[in-house]
C-alpha cells in the first residue's frame, strides 16, 4: 500500500555514478531512496493519525505542548518550526475543538500562553500510544542496536545537510 514506485529503470555508466560499479540493476541515488521512503512513511503516519482522531498538525502541536507545557504562541511556533500565521491557524483550530486554550500570562498580560486542555491531554495520550505502535510496526525486524544505529545515521545525514547549507 505504501510501497515506493520506480521512477526510472535505466542503468548508468561508471562515470555517471562517480565510481559506483554499474550493473544490470538500475542505479538509484540514496537521496531518491530516502525521499520515497520518507513519503511512504509520512503517508502511513498521517493515515494512522487520522484513524486515531488526529492529524499531523494536531500531533505536532499537542506533542510540543505536552513536552514544553504552557508556552507563548511565538515559542510554540519556534518549537515546531513553523511560521507565526501557520501556528495561529493550528492553535485556532485546536482551540475550537477544545484541545488547547489560551491563557493570559500572569507576568506579562500581552502574552497568551497556549496549554493543553484535559481533552487535549487525552487525545495526545491516544495519539502517542498509536504513534509508538506505528513505530514498532515500522521498525519490525530491527533490534535495539539497529534502531540506535539508524537514528545515529539519520542524524549524521541531517548534520551533513546542515553543512551543505552553509
Amino acid at each position: 500500500m505504501y510501497r515506493r514506485q520506480m521512477v526510472s529503470n535505466r542503468t548508468v555508466s561508471d562515470t555517471e555514478t562517480s565510481g559506483v560499479q554499474a550493473t544490470s540493476e538500475p542505479f538509484h541515488p540514496l537521496g531518491r531512496h530516502l525521499v520515497f521512503t520518507a513519503k511512504a512513511l509520512r503517508t502511513a503516519f498521517e493515515d494512522m493519525l487520522k484513524r486515531s482522531g488526529g492529524s499531523l498538525g494536531t500531533w505536532i502541536v499537542l506533542s510540543a505542548l505536552s513536552e514544553e507545557g504552557g508556552v507563548s504562541q511565538k515559542v510554540l511556533a519556534s518549537h515546531v518550526h513553523v511560521e507565526g500565521a501557520t501556528i495561529t491557524h493550528h492553535v485556532d483550530r485546536l482551540e475550537e475543538q477544545g484541545l488547547v486554550r489560551r491563557q493570559v500570562d500572569p507576568h506579562d498580560r500581552r502574552i497568551r500562553r497556549i496549554e493543553l486542555t484535559p481533552e487535549g491531554v487525552r487525545l495526545h495520550e491516544r495519539l502517542l500510544a498509536d504513534a509508538l505502535a506505528f513505530e514498532r510496526a515500522t521498525l519490525a525486524g530491527l533490534d535495539d542496536a539497529d534502531r540506535a544505529e539508524l537514528r545515529r545515521l539519520l542524524d549524521l545525514i541531517a548534520s551533513n545537510l546542515d553543512g551543505l547549507a552553509d
